[in-house]
Formats: structure tokens, C-alpha cells, sequence
């Protein structure tokens, strides 16, 4: 028996050094500053409930703008679902009332389209859709025009892959910069709240 004690213990030590090293943390929740730092212009949209949507109603709040539609798939619908937990995460806090989700419509979806799509994810988020041009304008204007799918009828359509990039307006109407996914909870809320105290 004590001859086979250093095989034996020779074997645990090659056991432990083959086993799998424990994953990787994820990677802290990417964010751009590049396109941030300018005041957004003014536009003039209709939200789902089919009332003028205007930069006048981003003023005193941080803004999460989501451009999409209604049949955008999983870019979309992973962003919106990232944002409704998060604003779960800060529903006790009074930054809650300070933090508004608008979903900018690419295909020209009618407003109870959009109050249809966003109410299973939160009935506080925002729908705002218009003419093309408009929703460009603020796209180009948010600096993300050129991550767009272009639109195909009254669908987007697109051979690249759309990213559904969340851009960040602050209180002042100042473009902060953008959250870029794959979106964590608890990484987005928290570096969220950074943001929010200059960090």
C-alpha cells in the first residue's frame, strides 16, 4: 500500500493542474465617450401616445435613446430588456424619477404599435416615431446615424448586423456618449450612476 502513496498523490496533483481554471469576470460594460459633448439640436417627433415628442421633454432627465422598431429582434429587445432591469434596480431611489428610456422608431411605427411593443418591458418607457428624415436627423445629430440598418419599406432591412447601441443624454440636453453592448445589469446600472456624479 505505501507503494502506491506517490502515485496516488502524483495523480491528485496532475488531476488539479488539468482542471479548468475558473471563467474569466465579464468585462467591465463598454462605454464611448466619442460621441458625446454637444448640446442635441432641437426635433420634433410623436410619442406612442400620439402627443409632440421634443427635446424640451429630455430637459431635467438622463435620457436613454434606443433607435429600432417594432420588429428590430434581439439587438433590440436585449437593449430594452437591460434597461427595464435596470430602472428595477433603482426604483427606490429617487433617480428613478430622473431617468427616461425612448425608443425612436426607424420604420415608422404608429404610436399604438409602439405602446404595444414597450409595454411588456416597462410602461414608463417612451415610443417616439415621425417622418424619416426627422428620426435622421436625430440620429445624426445623437452621432450614431451610421450604425442605423437603413429602412426597407416599413421594416428595417440591413446586410450589417445593427449593434442597438443605447446614446446618453444628460439633464442639460447634452450628449453624454453611449452605452455599447452586450449590456450587463448590474455593469450598465452601476456605471450608469457614475455617470451621473461626473464620473
Amino acid at each position: 500500500m505505501a507503494r502506491n502513496g506517490p502515485a496516488l498523490i502524483l495523480a491528485v496533483l496532475a488531476f488539479g493542474v488539468a482542471s479548468p481554471a475558473p471563467a474569466d469576470p465579464p468585462a467591465a460594460q463598454q462605454v464611448s465617450r466619442l460621441n458625446g459633448g454637444w448640446t442635441l439640436g432641437d426635433f420634433a417627433l410623436t410619442d406612442q401616445q400620439g402627443r409632440p415628442f421634443a427635446r424640451e421633454q429630455l430637459l431635467g432627465r438622463w435620457t436613454f435613446v434606443l433607435f429600432g422598431d417594432t420588429h428590430c429582434g434581439e439587438p433590440c429587445t436585449a437593449a430594452l430588456s437591460a434597461l427595464a432591469a435596470m430602472c428595477q434596480r433603482i426604483a427606490r431611489t429617487q433617480k428613478v424619477k430622473t431617468t427616461q428610456v425612448v425608443f425612436v422608431s426607424l420604420a415608422g411605427d404608429t404610436p399604438e404599435e409602439l405602446r404595444r411593443y414597450l409595454a411588456p418591458f416597462d410602461e414608463h418607457f417612451i415610443g417616439a416615431t415621425g417622418p424619416p428624415q426627422r428620426v435622421k436627423r436625430l440620429a445624426d445629430d445623437l452621432g450614431v446615424l451610421d450604425t442605423l440598418p437603413e429602412p426597407s419599406g416599413q421594416r428595417v432591412a440591413s446586410a450589417r448586423p445593427y449593434p442597438g447601441l443605447l446614446s446618453v443624454v444628460d439633464p442639460n440636453g447634452i450628449v453624454w456618449g453611449e452605452f455599447l453592448p452586450p449590456y450587463d445589469v448590474m455593469m450598465l446600472t452601476a456605471r450608469y450612476l457614475k455617470a451621473r456624479i461626473g464620473r
